[in-house]
């Protein structure tokens, strides 16, 4: 009996198994420098002065709000804009600057942009086999199989976009972006088209890929977890300017101002007067390295720092409201001392009901002080 062509085809849950791990074609890596680059759209900066040095093989993320510069940063990169003043080397040959300006298919970067870009009209595997003009047609075809086959998509070679979920279209994406074995590797916000339920598996799977092929590589992204999960280093940009350059922990644990701790969490916001080596709150002493007895200081909470326990443990509260989102409750506290309610995130928060008096303390890891003078106009 003749089967239908839609039979024929795997099932439909092997159309989202990726590849064998391992598998992908490895590249030579190459350094990405940024020296004292700016840039402006119609006299308006958008870059100011970045200098910034991605080492061979590295994941760096470059995150933060809408407008910021990090795409802009990212296309100066690519060669598709150019920048007003500074210079672009890969490794350590000028490709962006006063001296030499090298179209981006010149530059050996690959670029996977937001939306896929794919082509309608080529066929998958066609899409794959763009960037490989340099190849004779067999080997070119060749290679562009073996990139599919690590994206778990060879199977669709000869199918069209049309044909395939965002989340494998993503994947083609980024097939092609790997076939040429680009040195270095530009992706602008690869995940944020896809389902959240998928995310997730498509992130690790693309940083695999990214982890075999060896490629220097740039992220793009507006979302704090994602650059956590993704980045050896993040570079946390705020109006065209880099606020602060770490790993995820450096950046968490030790944000060099108001603006970064708020980037990576909600805070509650405390009145606390400043003495030497530490400051006074309602909820006592807390440690404050670096800060003198008069300085002016900002002291902010995480409500994961928030701890609840029976009256008289801590300061008198009062639960005013709480919501359960799944792994913990969000609990909106009175406390008394503070004029504004504060915020607590409680992983058995079950136990505490509107209504409920309460003890308040705090844990001192999630007490973060600043001076007000290093980031009065930096804190939104």
């Amino acid at each position: 009996m003749t089967m239908p062509i839609e039979t024929l085809k795997a099932p439909p849950a092997n159309r989202r198994r990726w590849g064998t791990r391992g598998t992908a074609a490895a590249t030579i890596a190459a350094r990405l420098t940024y020296e004292n680059v700016s840039h402006d759209y119609s006299g308006v900066a958008s870059i100011r002065d970045v200098s910034l040095d991605v080492a061979p093989g590295e994941v760096l993320c470059l995150l933060g709000h809408s407008g910021c510069g990090k795409t802009t940063l990212l296309r100066i990169a690519a060669g598709v804009e150019r920048q007003s003043r500074g210079r672009v080397l890969i490794n350590e040959l000028e490709v962006g600057g006063p001296q030499q300006f090298l179209p981006p298919e010149k530059r050996g970067v690959g670029l996977m942009f937001q939306d896929y870009a794919l082509f309608p009209h080529l066929s998958i595997v066609e899409n794959v086999m763009f960037g490989l003009t340099t190849l004779p047609k067999d080997i070119a075809r060749r290679e562009a199989l073996g990139a599919l086959a690590r994206v778990g998509l060879e199977g669709y070679a000869e199918d069209y976009p049309h044909a395939l979920s965002g989340g494998e279209q993503q994947r083609v994406a980024l097939a092609r972006a790997i076939a040429p074995r680009p040195g270095v590797l530009l992706m602008d916000e690869p995940f944020s088209g896809l389902d959240r339920r998928l995310r997730d598996s498509v992130r690790d799977e693309t940083l695999s890929v990214l982890r075999e092929t060896r490629a220097t590589c740039i992220l793009v992204t507006h979302d704090p977890e994602e650059a956590m999960r993704m980045g050896d280093r993040i570079a946390l940009m705020r109006r065209g300017r880099i606020a602060q350059l770490g790993t995820a922990d450096e950046l968490y644990n030790r944000p060099s101002d108001l603006f970064v701790a708020r980037f990576f969490s909600e805070l509650n916001e405390l009145e606390g007067s400043s003495h030497d080596g530490h400051v006074e709150t309602v909820f006592g002493k807390h440690p404050a390295p670096g800060v003198k007895a008069g300085d002016t200081v900002e002291v902010s909470l995480r409500p994961q720092g928030v701890l609840l326990g029976e009256p008289g443990e801590g300061r008198p509260g009062r639960v005013i409201a709480r919501r359960f989102v799944g792994e913990v409750d969000l609990i909106d506290l009175a406390v008394d001392g503070i004029e504004h309610q504060i915020k607590a995130r409680i992983r058995d928060g079950g136990r505490f009901a509107v209504g409920m008096d309460v003890g308040v303390r705090v844990d001192d890891r999630d007490v973060l002080v600043f001076r007000r003078d290093e980031d009065s106009d930096d804190a939104s």
